[in-house]
This record gives C-alpha cells, structure tokens and sequence, in this order.
C-alpha cells in the first residue's frame, strides 16, 4: 500500500516595501531576497544624483521563504523613491498584505512629506504597518521617528542597518509577525485614519 503525504500548504503574502527617495528600500530587498532581485535601477538624474548615483523608477521585486517546514513565502514590491514615480505605488498596493515603511533616521528633511504620504497610504490601504528606521540602533529613537510619521503606539517599529542581511530579516519578520496576528484577529479594518493623525499632533 502507498501512503502518500499531504500536500503542504504554502502561504504567500505580499509586502509593499515602500518610502521616501535613499531611505533603504532596494538596499532591504536585495539583503533579505533568496531569489535574486529584480531591479529598475536608472542612474539618477537632476539634483539627487548627488545623494544616490541610482535610483528605482519602477519597482524591485524580490521573495525570502520565511520556513521550508511552514511553506512561507514573502513577496516584497519595492516603490520608487522619488515622487515622479509614485504613481507606481498606486499600481503594486493591490491585494497587499502589510506595509513596510523605510525611512533613514538621519535624513530629517524627507520625515515630514514622508509621513504624510504614508498616512495617505495607509488612509486607502487599511493593513498591518512596520515602520522600518534605517541606520538606527536605538529603539528609543526609532519610536520617536515612527510616531512623528504617524504610526501608533501599537504598530511596530524595528530600528535597522538594511545593508545586513540579519537586520533586514528581522524587518520581514516583523511584518510577517503583524499580518498572522491580524489574521489571528479575524480584522476586517486596522487603524481609523483620524486616529493616525491624531497620534501625529500629539508627537509634534
């Protein structure tokens, strides 16, 4: 007699990588990604060539399987950064699972436009947000940068180096961890847009 094993489940979500221009969004994709990385990178044209020497136009894509035994696999869309482009992230932010939010800790001026297109975002979207602040190591901080985007005290903040593998797995992690929970929740609808805003004036 055969016996023939059941057929394992797998279980794909996708992510919307996503934030301001050289924040670290590609620089996530490609660390985390076990498969390699599908990039639109263009040499960067007026004045932020002088921040980056290239740049994504359209999107990056990449996968990272979470578990072999659990057959969990993660679809990260990268969005460009500079805001000619951000009608590509109306395109990608289908059927999106969670966000995770890149921002650079060091780089104040882009905090304040950057969060109001992430509460923008997340106004139409409705899903589990990571606010991933780069070149950060401090948590306290990290809180500190995330709450002053808009992101509630009850959202997760990793702070991170995104050129390290290790680091930029625990930020895919993080957003695994937040959609299971809200699946565990059985929600229908996250976070109420005025409460976002909200938690922005009182952190300014």
């Amino acid at each position: 007699m055969t016996v023939v094993a059941p057929a394992r489940t797998e279980h794909v979500f996708k992510l919307l990588v996503t934030g301001p221009f050289a924040a670290g969004k590609t620089s996530l994709i490609q660390a985390v990604s076990q498969t390699p990385v599908v990039d639109t990178d263009v040499d960067t044209s007026g004045t932020e060539s002088d921040v980056k020497a290239r740049t994504t136009v359209a999107m990056d894509f990449g996968t990272y399987r979470v578990d072999d035994d659990d057959a969990v696999q993660l679809l990260m869309f990268g969005t460009p950064g500079q805001r000619r482009f951000w009608f590509m992230t109306d395109i990608m932010k289908g059927d999106v699972d969670a966000v995770i939010y890149v921002i650079d800790a060091d780089a104040g001026d882009t905090h304040h436009e950057a969060g109001e297109a992430m509460r923008a975002l997340l106004r139409d979207l409705r899903v589990p947000l990571v606010v991933a602040v780069n070149r950060c190591d401090d948590l306290d901080q990290a809180k500190v940068v995330a709450r002053q985007l808009g992101a509630l005290a009850s959202e997760a903040v990793v702070p991170c180096q995104l050129i390290h593998p290790d680091s930029g797995r625990e930020v895919a992690v993080e957003a695994l961890v937040a959609v299971l929970e809200r699946l565990e929740r059985g929600e229908t609808e996250f976070v109420d847009p005025v409460e976002r805003v909200l938690a922005t004036a009182g952190a300014a």
